[in-house]
């Protein structure tokens, strides 16, 4: 008779159990390839969102074999959750014949659980900003979705009836030698604008507190020199652990915006420039971004400063 699998919700004397099994783990690309206590207190058990009734887990004689973990996106003003749009923020099984039953069997109950608290759209993976748990050990500077190398994840999730809705490119640029571009356009805005840098600043959003408060960070803002009005802003977060994989400093860029009068003035690459020159100065080798494919001007943006693609990843949603 083979073995009985159980399923349940996470209970408080799971995290050694969970640790053990992130070591099992079938390697993937972008998953960070081990964990401990701290670090899944750190970046999930901490959350003050999180819901042990919606973190399952499939069990073997008292060992915990598989899990899928289910959370919520923030609503529009990223001040509190939003339970219309419920997120599988992971989906873990170790490796072994019947997997597949075990991955479909616990997405059954995540998404059983998701609709039950008022789930009315369900995502597969993670969406920077919608990325309640797992940012930092999965996917690098901002949660993608799913890689496109975690097959099995996505098969899984296809099986169960997600589909593709968008796709996402992860780019990296090393600093090493960078130099902002000097042409007439950026000669003209760096006449009119200057930079101002923020290390360690306030968090924007109650959810960026929830999620990249734990994080070094960095904050670059431009300013109209006559004006002095704030034109846009971008920020940096350490990828620890994330960068553990690599053996120099690097960050990630999100929250890139400036004001829409100034779009396609050249503002936006005189912004991002002057922040990668800043991170570059103080020891920082590597920086990595992430758009989705239809994104064309941060695409664009993105090449024109020399960074080029690493990794590609989709966006699934329940039918």
């Amino acid at each position: 008779m083979p073995p009985l699998i159980e399923y349940r919700a996470f209970l408080n004397t799971d995290p050694p159990l969970i640790v053990d099994l992130w070591s099992r783990l079938r390697p993937v690309e972008g998953l960070v390839s081990s964990i401990d206590e701290e670090t899944l207190e750190k970046h999930i058990l901490s959350k003050i969102y999180f819901d042990r009734h919606g973190f399952f887990v499939a069990t073997e004689h008292d060992r915990i074999i598989g899990f899928a973990h289910a959370g919520f996106a923030p609503n529009d003003g990223l001040s509190d959750l939003d339970k219309s749009c419920g997120v599988v923020s992971q989906l873990r099984i170790e490796p072994r014949e019947n997997h597949h039953a075990i991955e479909q069997h616990l997405l059954s109950l995540v998404v059983e659980y998701l609709r039950a608290e008022g789930a009315q759209t369900i995502t597969a993976g993670c969406k920077f900003p919608y990325s309640p748990f797992y940012l930092g050990l999965y996917g690098g500077s901002r949660h993608p979705g799913t890689l496109d190398t975690d097959t099995d994840t996505i098969q899984a999730f296809i099986k169960f009836g997600f589909t593709v809705c968008d796709q996402v490119t992860i780019m990296e640029r090393l600093l090493d030698g960078f130099k902002t571009i000097s042409d007439r356009q950026q000669m003209s805005v760096r006449r009119s604008y200057l930079i101002n840098a923020s290390t360690y600043p306030i968090e924007q959003s109650w959810w960026e507190s929830c999620t990249l408060g734990i994080a070094d960070r960095e904050r670059f803002t431009v300013i109209g020199k006559r004006s002095k009005l704030v034109c846009g802003a971008v920020s940096y977060w350490d990828l620890k652990p994330q960068s553990l994989a690599h053996s120099h400093p690097s960050r990630g860029l999100y929250g890139l915006n400036t004001d829409p009068q100034f779009r396609r003035s050249g503002l936006a690459t005189y912004l991002v420039g002057e922040s990668l020159k800043h991170l570059a100065a103080s020891g920082i080798h590597r920086v990595e971004a992430q758009t989705r494919i239809s994104d064309e001007a941060s695409l664009k943006l993105f090449k024109k400063l020399g960074f080029q693609q690493v990794a590609s990843s989709k966006l699934m949603k329940l039918k």
